[in-house]
């Protein structure tokens, strides 16, 4: 192993979901290192729930994390933390990096729904995230960053952030969203403008009705602002506010309200939301 390595996480896990008669299940499940889940779990009818777990402790400078998650045809997946992410200060200059892949097939569904990260000053992290649908298939997707720890006062005034979230459908870019973070440009009017959180949640397969209940709960005040906008049916919300709870309560009204409608069935949230 690389010398600089030596004291540092290198995890890989690879999940992929398949249909049976009666349910979806996970038919590959291949991990080196700390990286894994829970059981899956069934509260609702031939949906997989599943639970990542992160290294414990968190992620430190150095660290590398790749995740590759598969949806087969006609397979329904939910996937979500059981807590946060962490990202700590970086040492001696070394970045962590992030890579998490998902490939949604035709007629499949899935829906990421973790809990916040939070980015303690003076890490140097790269985080990217590439969602690949081919066809009909559907996705609910979030990612909520906490920039230091608003709750203590405390603020990410040290460290540097690379950002990347892409949505393809069919080989076709439908968003590349790329963001820089450092202490230079977090009040920058065209960037976070001050605040310490901001989340983006895309939903897929939006017809003018979901839009416009999507925008019944958007609003502005002290606390946070929000807004959405749609391209080739995928709506994309964005949020920056005070607070990661704000983000996180805001984003899982809009995704109770809509996932009747976009993924036809009841909404049943994950049990470890109700902990």
């Amino acid at each position: 192993m690389d010398s600089s390595l030596k004291d540092s996480w290198v995890a890989k896990l690879e999940l992929n979901f398949s249909k049976s008669k009666s349910k979806t299940f996970l038919s590959k499940r291949k991990h080196v290192g700390p990286l894994t889940i829970q059981r899956p779990f069934y509260p609702e009818d031939g949906v997989c729930h599943l639970y990542l777990l992160h290294p414990p402790g968190g992620v430190v400078g150095g660290d590398q994390l790749t995740l590759d998650v598969k949806t087969d045809i006609n397979s329904n997946a939910l996937i979500t933390t059981p807590g946060a992410t962490k990202i700590y200060r970086s040492g001696n200059g070394r970045h962590s990096t992030i890579n998490q892949n998902f490939i949604i097939s035709q007629d499949s569904s899935l829906e990421w729904l973790p809990m916040e990260t939070i980015i303690f000053p003076g890490a140097q992290s790269k985080i990217f995230t590439k969602f690949s649908l081919t066809g009909n298939a559907k996705i609910a997707a979030w990612e909520v960053q906490c920039l230091g720890r608003p709750a203590i006062d405390e603020s990410f005034d040290s460290g540097s952030l690379k950002f990347n979230l892409e949505l393809w459908r069919d080989g076709i870019p439908v968003l590349l969203d790329k963001i820089k973070v450092d202490q230079f440009n977090l009040n920058n009017v065209v960037g976070l403008r001050g605040y310490p959180v901001f989340g983006t949640f895309l939903i897929s397969n939006v017809n003018e009705s979901v839009l416009a209940l999507i925008r019944d709960e958007l609003v502005s005040n002290e606390e946070y602002i929000s807004a959405v906008t749609r391209i080739e049916g995928v709506a994309i919300i964005r949020c920056l506010g005070n607070k990661a709870h704000l983000i996180q309560d805001l984003f899982r009204k809009i995704w109770q309200k809509t996932r009747p409608i976009v993924f036809d069935r009841v909404t049943v949230s994950p049990r470890i939301w109700a902990t």
